[in-house]
């Protein structure tokens, strides 16, 4: 499984796969982990032993707390990270663009009509991957153009679902 650890401005991709882990692709040991109690652990990372406070938040954020320093981590998987990619407000569109699938799916629910004027953060569709409903939004203000799909179709990554065109 892999995540994306965010620790003040340093972000890391760590990768936990039958016992391995990986820190932005270099290997690090780390075994004997337990829990010492209420969101306390107890674990050896490359031989040296380390007891942390771990105690989550909201929407992925942990407090952890070692050797009397507490850090802020927000941690996320693979498929949260790219969604949040996909409807980031904080990302700057120059303009509309044509909503694509993040990743292969079925589209479950359809919430525009072609020619609908639509603000930035609207609800356009639905899709369900992994078990999950991923409501996809506009990125900025335009208009809806074609819609490609229609619900109970299945879409691959990158798929066309709508064309977006600039506001009238």
């Amino acid at each position: 499984m892999r995540y994306h650890v965010t620790v003040g401005d340093a972000t890391f991709e760590v990768e936990i796969d039958a016992g391995e882990v990986l820190i932005d692709g270099a290997s690090i040991a780390v075994g004997g982990l337990e829990a010492a109690g209420d969101d306390v652990y107890s674990l050896l990372v490359d031989a040296e032993s380390h007891t942390i406070l771990a105690e989550r938040g909201g929407s992925g954020g942990w407090s952890l707390q070692t050797r009397g320093r507490v850090h802020q981590a927000e941690v996320l998987d693979d498929r949260t990270q790219l969604m949040r990619d996909m409807n980031s407000s904080g990302s700057v569109a120059k303009g509309p663009a044509p909503v694509r699938a993040p990743m292969p799916g079925l589209v479950v629910k359809v919430e525009v009509e072609e020619g609908d004027c639509v603000e930035a953060g609207r609800g356009l569709l639905v899709v369900e991957a992994m078990k999950m409903e991923n409501e996809l939004k506009a990125a900025v203000a335009g208009r809806v153009g074609t819609i490609h799909v229609v619900p109970g179709q299945t879409v691959e990554k990158d798929e066309v679902l709508m064309d977006m065109l600039p506001p009238e």
